[in-house]
């Protein structure tokens, strides 16, 4: 469909005045390091379906919407060419699982048929996966040498925890958008059964299925940590005890919001966790109240100013988005 709703002057959600648009009619929303780019070139392939370039937008309530309008976003799901408009559109970007209940509610009003994508990876797996990723790839430091403390930081910035409580996550959506929108998979299917796991995903986007997975998808997993990184390691013994007694509480409400769906990863971890050491329980302490407080204060500190400008940003989209057919541009 290539018709939504704008915003009229009384606010989001009136239908009395139409134009032709081209939303997003999907979008993933992580979690970071659970295939997404593997699954961004798959749906790149499919005939019914145009994917934005870049694959990841980072529009909503992130510092580009700051710089740029709706009209701007838009663009990058019109076809090329002048060519027809794809009945599938959207985009993939695992930082929006990090969005707040506000931020998405507001999506919610501009784009209230939205389907939503997350992938859902064994939490130890996805942490020692985005630590390395940041201290090997992002920072190219060889990750042989890097401490176990250093690691311990890692995990314990706000970001990283806001991607490993998928609880959270799927709460703040499927409260904006209807439990129904959501598509929940798990990484180990894509890994395992990717045909299964790329069908699942069509249908709950709208596109045709069955549809055959390309053969160089199938056995290829993109941006694979091994392939980025120039060396491996092996997680460490606290490391993996220190994931697993952050994470155990936020895994034990996730296991029951899916129905026990994920009781072999609270069952792992409560055993990880059973190993504990009196050296450990000391460093985690340490690590939380003493090391890791500068950054978690200096985090919540930018985002106080940034989600106030994220917010005035939003109304100025309100108010230029009117319903009279006088649409004035956004800067």
């Amino acid at each position: 469909m290539a018709v939504t709703l704008l915003k009229s002057k009384k606010g989001v959600g009136k239908q009395d005045n139409l134009v032709h648009r081209c939303p997003p009619t999907f979008v993933g929303i992580g979690s970071l390091r659970c295939g997404s780019t593997w699954l961004y070139n798959v749906l790149k392939c499919h005939p019914d379906i145009r994917l934005s370039d870049p694959k990841e937008m980072d529009f909503f309530f992130m510092r580009r919407m700051l710089q740029h309008d709706l009209d701007w976003y838009e663009a990058h799901f019109e076809s090329g060419n002048g060519g027809e408009l794809k009945p599938v559109r959207g985009e993939i970007s695992p930082i929006y699982g990090r969005l707040k209940a506000w931020q998405v509610r507001r999506i919610a009003s501009l784009l209230p048929d939205l389907r939503i994508i997350l992938t859902l990876r064994h939490p130890i797996e996805r942490v020692w996966s985005q630590a390395l990723l940041e201290f090997g790839y992002l920072k190219g430091r060889d990750v042989r040498k890097v401490s176990s403390i250093a690691f311990l930081r890692q995990v314990e910035r706000a970001r990283n925890i806001l991607s490993s409580d998928y609880c959270r996550t799927i709460k703040i959506w499927s409260n904006a958008f209807g439990w129904d929108a959501l598509h929940i998979d798990f990484f180990d299917r894509l890994r395992d059964d990717p045909q299964a796991y790329i069908n699942g995903v069509l249908r709950h986007i709208g596109a045709t299925t069955p549809w055959a997975l390309p053969t160089k998808f199938m056995k290829t997993k993109i941006h694979a940590t091994n392939s980025i990184v120039a060396h491996n390691r092996e997680i460490p013994e606290v490391v993996e005890w220190y994931i697993a007694d952050r994470l155990l509480e936020p895994v034990e409400r996730l296991n029951e919001l899916l129905e026990g769906r994920v009781s072999s990863w609270v069952d792992e971890m409560r055993t990880i966790r059973g190993k504990t050491r009196l050296s450990w329980r000391i460093l985690r302490q340490v690590n939380r109240t003493m090391l890791s407080v500068p950054e978690r204060l200096a985090y919540e500190a930018y985002h106080v100013v940034l989600d106030l400008r994220l917010w005035l940003r939003w109304r100025h989209l309100e108010r230029s988005y009117v319903s009279d057919g006088d649409r004035p541009r956004m800067n």
